[in-house]
């Protein structure tokens, strides 16, 4: 009897599906991956796909925004065995989530209009709707991480990050080190994995992967406050949906 390979969805919400672009990117790599695998949804790719089933890992890009993300995530949640968040969006609420920050109804009346209807709510993470079991980080994602992550997950393997931050790749690499150069750089508090991307291009890290654990979060940002002024740091701790995440560790600490 034909061995059965394990059913494989990725499912995106609202989102610019940028991280599943990052998977089309791995070229052949990703070709071999569901090649082992029963991929029974992913939109970007034309197919007829069996929404019934019951996927052993289902991987949700995107916020969930509108009723029906939020009722597809919790059908997603009840037919899947792991259910992993997919980059920044799903996981920290991504861009969408700076109008948090700011006066919701003014930001809504300057893109719609006035008298528009459209929902507006608050942008939440995957997590507070549903259990997930694994989150793989960035914005976009790093298409090999993917891959390793995916097959210890289906190998049933121990999946943990390293906890280090993305100064230790930048260092690794030779990079210059844009906070000593006058940056407002938070490479010291994020969760490395991204091989150091944007300050390949001499772009601070504005923390797309989040806070990695046993970071000195309230050192950085007292210092980078200092520096630039919390309405600036602010700005960049919205840009990807940090600054809840950092607020909420220093109030832990206090």
């Amino acid at each position: 009897m034909k061995e059965q390979k394990p059913k494989i969805a990725i499912i995106g919400l609202t989102s610019c599906e940028g991280c599943e672009f990052a998977l089309l990117d791995l070229g052949h790599d990703f070709l071999d991956f569901i090649k082992q695998v029963d991929l029974a949804e992913f939109r970007l790719l034309e197919e007829e796909f069996n929404h019934n089933t019951y996927y052993d890992l289902c991987f949700i890009e995107g916020s969930p925004i509108t009723k029906a993300n939020v009722e597809l995530l919790k059908t997603a949640r009840q037919k899947s065995k792991y259910l992993i968040a997919l980059g920044n969006c799903a996981a920290m609420g991504g861009i969408h989530e700076i109008k948090n920050y700011h006066d919701k109804k003014k930001v809504k009346e300057y893109i719609y209009g006035k008298d528009s209807k459209v929902a507006n709510p608050d942008i939440k993470e995957i997590d507070n709707y549903v259990k997930v079991d694994f989150t793989i980080r960035g914005c976009p994602i790093t298409g090999l991480e993917f891959l390793q992550i995916a097959y210890n997950l289906l190998r049933e393997n121990r999946t943990k990050l390293i906890a280090r931050p993305v100064c230790y790749e930048c260092q690794k690499n030779g990079l210059t080190c844009l906070l000593q150069k006058g940056e407002p750089c938070l490479g010291p508090i994020i969760q490395g994995g991204c091989n150091a991307i944007c300050l390949k291009s001499k772009m601070p890290c504005q923390g797309c992967r989040g806070l990695f654990a046993g970071a000195q979060v309230d050192t950085l940002i007292k210092k980078l406050n200092k520096d630039f002024g919390d309405q600036r740091i602010n700005s960049v701790l919205e840009i990807f949906g940090l600054r809840d995440e950092v607020e909420g560790h220093l109030k832990s600490i206090i």
